[in-house]
């Protein structure tokens, strides 16, 4: 097999080779052996929101796979991405920490500094496991690090870029944080120009769409470690459906699988709205692709005899808010960019097409999973273990999660621009925050799931508003935040990106 991936008579050959050991005795079959440790199929994709999708009531596409996973598995309906950013969001998964305890409050920082025995992937590679990341890390200062962290400077940008060719190869080592096998790079948007690193600083272009490549590394990958009988826990993270939402980044012929006209929601401005129904469509084509591409792996799980001992996790980092609100992208807390998918399937431990309320945030990921998987969970883990709601057994008591929005720029320490400051509690009924220029918002998202009336400026609600008041004073106190300007937390880094310190106090050298 070359690098550029498999083709399909490439993959058939592989599930064919999988059905044959399905036959055989401790090689698979219809349920979980005892004594194996169940693998891991880690798969999130970039900026799909939840309603995008069929299980959660999306209709302006079909999502097949996702539902049929959803129907062999839990459906978690609150699953809250509580710092709707791309590296905020992956700090908390590999950590399992409030990025104030992290320092990863925003894009481009390089989270090295988190190495350590107790980051995601070192829990599974201590027991046992074969580790592998597939696709966008973006963990990394990548194409940012040549330049300083309060303001963006063009010319040191491309300087850096100059003189630093492959800025988004991430080296073996601790920078992996516990990921042995990598297919990976650190950020990029050349979705048909499809490129990646292994082990080399050389860029490896597959010439096909990138979810189309990364499905079949991880094929790949989970057929190597089939035949090897070592577990493996693999996580893949696709970049679409993350913008550019044009022509010129969506896959060959999906394009066609949308509707020509997309009903815009109540919530979306009638006139002046930002987002074009071009743009709409282009995203939709790539997240119909993703739906494909999660297909094709769980087919190969079904076909391998894998399905039974494997764990497999579809979710999102954050969502988009096309037009809701008058806003694109992210950033902010309206569900639109919150509310993401979350499915969990582990064949004959996992109910059945089950759907459980208990509110999740991306830092829930490691503690779950581990136990999930039988794994000790590290004591500094901010996150809560929700296996037993997996499971269908409780166990989370839970009634409000903090949300909140460290900068007012992506990639910079900065405040006043497009994505002010804010922080909010979200419970299963409601979404409460504050910015932190003034005036806060409160929304019944059961009675209003558009957020279209703030129940904070009609007092309409005032026993619940003063609830979550008092409950976000007390979360920020649990995450060591003090709610500054994005400005402030310049001081946590160096002119490189590198942190230096957190809401805990300084950075061991």
């Amino acid at each position: 097999m070359t690098r550029q991936g498999m083709d399909r008579r490439a993959f058939l050959k592989l599930a064919s080779a999988g059905t044959a050991t399905m036959a055989i005795p401790g090689c698979g079959g219809l349920g979980t052996r005892a004594g194996t440790k169940p693998n891991v199929l880690f798969v999130f994709a970039d900026q799909l929101r939840a309603d995008v999708c069929g299980v959660y009531g999306g209709r302006n596409i079909t999502t097949p796979n996702i539902d049929r996973l959803a129907s062999g598995g839990v459906v978690f309906t609150n699953s809250v991405s509580s710092c709707p950013l791309c590296t905020p969001y992956r700090g908390m998964v590999q950590t399992g920490r409030y990025p104030t305890h992290s320092g990863i409050v925003m894009n481009f920082v390089e989270a090295s500094h988190v190495a350590s025995p107790n980051c995601l992937a070192d829990l599974f590679h201590a027991a046992g496991y074969d580790t592998g990341f597939i696709g966008k890390w973006h963990l990394a200062k990548g194409y940012r690090g040549g330049e300083g962290v309060c303001e963006p400077d063009a010319n040191a940008e491309q300087a850096y870029r100059d003189k630093n060719p492959d800025t988004e190869y991430v080296a073996p080592g601790p920078a992996r944080l516990g990921y042995e096998h990598w297919q990976a790079f650190n950020f990029h948007m050349d979705f048909n120009n499809y490129w990646f690193y292994e082990n080399e600083p050389a860029k490896i272009y597959s010439g096909r769409y990138e979810t189309d490549t990364e499905a079949d590394q991880a094929v790949a990958y989970m057929d190597q470690r089939r035949q090897s009988g070592r577990p493996f826990f693999l996580t893949v993270a696709p970049h679409p459906p993350h913008p550019y939402f044009d022509q010129a980044h969506i896959p060959e012929g999906y394009l066609e699988r949308v509707p020509e006209t997309i009903p815009w929601p109540p919530n979306v401005p009638a006139e002046n709205n930002p987002r074009t129904m071009d743009e709409v469509r282009c995203y939709l084509a790539m997240a119909k692709k993703v739906d494909d591409s999660l297909g094709q792996l769980l087919d190969y799980l079904e076909t391998s005899g894998l399905a039974r001992d494997t764990i497999v996790v579809f979710t999102a980092d954050h969502g988009e808010m096309h037009g809701s609100h008058g806003r694109v992208n992210k950033l902010v807390a309206y569900a639109e960019s919150i509310n993401i998918p979350l499915i969990v399937r582990w064949p004959q431990r996992i109910p059945r097409g089950s759907r459980v309320d208990a509110l999740q945030t991306p830092m829930d990921h490691l503690p779950t999973l581990c136990g999930l998987a039988g794994l000790p969970i590290p004591r500094e883990v901010d996150g809560a273990d929700l296996s037993g709601v997996a499971f269908g057994k409780g166990g989370d008591g839970r009634e409000e999660v903090l949300i909140g929005n460290y900068t007012s720029e992506c990639d910079y320490c900065m405040t006043g621009t497009t994505y002010p400051e804010w922080r909010g509690v979200r419970t299963k009924q409601y979404t409460y925050f504050r910015w932190l220029a003034g005036g806060e918002e409160l929304y019944d998202n059961l009675a209003d799931p558009y957020q279209m009336e703030n129940l904070a400026e009609s007092s309409a609600e005032p026993e619940v508003l003063a609830r979550l008041r008092s409950r976000l004073s007390d979360l920020l106190a649990t995450a060591h935040d003090d709610f500054r300007p994005g400005p402030g937390y310049g001081e946590w880094f160096d002119d490189r990106r590198n942190l230096v310190r957190t809401a805990l106090g300084p950075v061991p050298g």
